[in-house]
């Protein structure tokens, strides 16, 4: 399974907001710092502590360092 893939399944598994990749940065359609950051510490648990993410206009955008 790539890597893509294992992300955006660690997202869904915590909400059912919709979620793209786009040039290696996860994009997920929502501005709520709670799932945000309920996005943010499941995938630093389960994928990678090497990620950060900021909010992106009216999205959320996480980076893998």
């Amino acid at each position: 399974m790539g890597f893509e893939k294992t992300v955006l399944n660690v997202v869904a598994e915590v909400t059912d907001t919709p979620a793209y990749f786009y040039n290696g940065t996860l994009f997920l359609e929502t501005t709520d710092s709670e799932t945000a950051v309920q996005v943010f510490n499941a995938i630093w648990s389960q994928i990678t502590a090497a990620v950060a993410f900021v909010k992106a206009g009216n999205e959320t955008a996480y980076d893998f360092l």
